[in-house]
């Protein structure tokens, strides 16, 4: 579909007797789905670049700033060098989406990590003790009482699903939505299972008449470029497609503004108008997209449960991580895995 056609489809709803109760996330895809594939072998030249750029972040004496006012102006008084949560994050996996992102392009590649990780320091995402300002939980946890971003189930391929829904927006436009997009985004990209890097994105437009909801009007397009920003420069490779459902005249207002923004590559993995269950099995969906998950969202039990969930398979994987080595480029196949032996050394040719 393209952004300014529209389709509808309206499915019979699922019998009531036939749904499943849920009102918390779940951290595991259907067993169905089968297990992890092997990683992919990648070119002679390609590894190469990689290597590269592994070299690079394997640098004892790299130092970076701690915000990117002082990464642009070139200002290394409060340059730190790389912690092990950094460099747990800087995975092998990690490497190849920032070539891929940029072409397989070995100094832009370098440039977009670099920014990225300077960018996680500035806005509290380092999960270390050198985090002056985390972004935790609770500075967040307002934002979503009344249930506008979810995460909740898995696509065919194992790909986590991100919903959001807004118009269930509970607050004022403030950077406070842009840290709770940054958190879910972590938080989505954590939950994503063994031999799994995307998510997918469903975004559901539909006004909701419920006590806290203020508004369904789009964000501001400050708002939602930095937004967009934070999503194209420092989740590159993340999103497998992103599905827009029941636009309003507004909102479709809103993305012809917003269009022009899109890199390429985001603009090819939008579907518009197209029923979620077209893309996901009705065991994985909300009831309310004729899925079977009877979700009800009650932020006093998904927000603490989510919470904990994925803190404590964050760092079960950092733990491995250290029991690995603890250093740069490490697989997330083995950071994610159950196994007890290393099967992707750093410096494996695959």
């Amino acid at each position: 579909m393209g952004l300014f056609s529209r389709k509808r489809d309206h499915t019979p709803a699922v019998p009531k007797e036939k749904l499943i109760p849920c009102d918390k996330i779940f951290l595991d895809p259907p067993a169905k789905y089968g297990n992890a594939p092997l990683l992919e072998p990648i070119s002679e030249d390609q590894n190469e670049k990689y290597r590269a750029v592994l070299r690079h972040f394997q640098d004892d004496d790299l130092k970076l700033p701690e915000n990117l006012n002082d990464l642009d102006n070139g200002t290394h008084a409060n340059d730190r060098p790389l912690s092990d949560w950094e460099k747990f994050w800087l995975s092998r996996e990690c490497f190849l989406r920032y070539l891929r992102a940029n072409k397989w392009n070995t100094a832009n590649a370098i440039k977009g990590l670099t920014k990225t990780l300077v960018w996680r320091r500035e806005i509290g995402l380092t999960h270390g003790k050198e985090d002056k300002d985390p972004l935790t939980a609770d500075k967040v946890a307002v934002e979503n009482e009344t249930g506008k971003q979810v995460i909740l189930g898995f696509d065919n391929a194992k790909r986590p699903l991100y919903y959001m829904k807004n118009g269930r927006q509970n607050t004022e436009s403030s950077f406070r939505q842009v840290q709770e997009l940054v958190y879910m985004m972590e938080t989505a990209t954590t939950v994503a299972p063994q031999g799994v890097e995307k998510i997918t994105v469903l975004v559901d437009f539909k006004s909701y008449k419920e006590p806290g909801i203020i508004t369904d009007k789009a964000p501001p397009i400050s708002i939602a470029r930095m937004c967009l920003n934070a999503m194209q420069d420092h989740y590159p490779e993340r999103l497998a497609k992103c599905v827009l459902i029941n636009i309003p005249w507004f909102a479709w207002a809103f993305l012809k503004m917003m269009y022009p923004f899109l890199d390429p590559a985001t603009k090819a993995k939008a579907i518009f108008d197209e029923p979620f269950e077209n893309h996901i099995e009705p065991s994985q969906l909300d009831a309310l997209y004729n899925g079977l998950l009877d979700f009800k969202y009650k932020h006093e039990v998904y927000w603490p449960d989510m919470v904990k969930k994925v803190d404590d398979l964050r760092l079960k994987r950092f733990d491995r991580f250290l029991k690995f080595g603890g250093i740069v480029g490490l697989s997330e196949y083995d950071t994610k895995g159950q196994h007890d032996e290393l099967k992707y050394p750093v410096d494996m040719v695959i």
